[in-house]
């Protein structure tokens, strides 16, 4: 076998005299995943022949090594959750990523390798989420995916993010519910002697968050200041109640109790003595045996037979926070200071989504002004 000098740039071409062809040879490294040289060799009548297929071949068997090596969608998602998610996020936060993936990704598009993903794969997964639940959770599966492509493109698995290009589904928000002053009366009338009533009272009047309420101890409330102090949560975590620290600075707050408010929680530490729940650590709105309380269970045992019983309509627990929320902008209270007592980060939040509270505060503000400008009628 004879071989001639290679030119500039050539790569390994040589003439073999055995087969009276010229050779071409190239080496692609070592696949990580078999361990082994990848090398490919090919004939050709001429050189230039060589050489031009030679130029095809490393770039075709370039870019099919790098599809193989790219992990899917199904692969980098899964390790993402567990390396990333899991251990930095709330243990609900990773329960619903974990839930949109399972049942709104993987089943469509997870065996795409995530560096040949296109528009084109994610326009079709959200169509597909969108047809059989709905645009709301279309758009959550696609701000998901978004998210996982950006950590792909920093993490350099692929050049860009193919999400980016695919429009976000629109959807008309469920209409916010909540009570107005007559039926908070109402409410309050029907909890007046039950067990929880205070749990009504403080929800209603100080706009805390269920959670929140729930992971209240006997320490943190100081009924003599008339204040509760709020330093943590109560979630659902496979299975078991877990209690973290709220998800910003704000959420870790003062909350300033109304005599309704002091009045019902001095009831409820009255009781909680009777049943053996009312040292410090203790929490303040327990089971029967003393146990934190499961949103599911208060909302079919106790939330609803109370709606029933005040002839409400059927609304969430968690609704008393708007309803406390527009009592304190309906009675004149400053936006930021309705902020800080709901734990919101950015007091524009608040106003974006009390704005039907704030947009008839200025109506009566407008029509104050009127009566106060316009010319007043002389007695006949």
């Amino acid at each position: 076998m004879a071989k001639a000098r290679r030119g500039r740039g050539e790569g390994a071409v040589y003439y073999v005299e055995a087969r009276g062809e010229w050779c071409a040879s190239i080496s692609f490294g070592v696949d990580p995943q078999t361990r082994k040289r990848v090398r490919r060799t090919l004939y050709g009548r001429s050189k230039k022949e060589v050489q031009q297929r030679l130029s095809d071949l490393r770039h075709r068997t370039g870019a099919e090594l790098a599809n193989r090596h790219s992990p899917t969608i199904r692969e980098f998602i899964e390790g993402w959750l567990e390396r990333e998610v899991k251990p930095n996020r709330r243990a609900t936060t990773y329960r619903s990523y974990e839930g949109v993936v399972r049942l709104h990704v993987l089943p469509f598009i997870g065996s795409v390798r995530v560096n040949i993903a296109t528009p084109s794969d994610i326009e079709r997964c959200v169509a597909i989420v969108r047809e059989r639940t709905g645009a709301s959770m279309a758009a959550k599966t696609r701000t998901l995916l978004h998210r996982v492509f950006q950590r792909a493109v920093a993490l350099e698995i692929t050049a860009r993010n193919p999400v980016a290009a695919v429009e976000a589904p629109t959807h008309e928000k469920a209409p916010m519910q909540f009570l107005d002053a007559e039926q908070v009366r109402a409410l309050l009338d029907a909890a007046r002697g039950d067990r929880l009533e205070a749990l009504a009272v403080v929800l209603v009047t100080t706009g805390l968050r269920v959670g929140e309420t729930l992971a209240l101890r006997w320490c943190d409330v100081d009924t003599a200041r008339r204040t509760i102090r709020v330093e943590r949560t109560a979630q659902e975590s496979i299975g078991a109640i877990v209690f973290t620290a709220p998800k910003t600075k704000a959420g870790t707050r003062t909350v300033a109790l109304g005599a309704l408010a002091v009045g019902a929680l001095r009831r409820r530490r009255t009781l909680a003595e009777r049943e053996g729940f009312a040292a410090p650590g203790d929490l303040i709105f327990p089971t029967l045996a003393g146990t934190a309380q499961r949103k599911s269970n208060l909302h079919r045992r106790w939330w609803h037979p109370l709606l029933e019983k005040a002839a409400l309509p059927r609304i969430r627990l968690h609704d008393l926070r708007h309803s406390a929320a527009s009592l304190s902008l309906a009675a004149g209270t400053n936006a930021r200071v309705v902020s800080e007592r709901l734990g919101h980060a950015d007091p524009s939040l608040t106003q974006r989504v009390y704005q039907h509270t704030v947009d008839s505060l200025h109506r009566a503000d407008a029509e104050a002004v009127d009566a106060l400008l316009s010319p007043k009628r002389r007695p006949r």
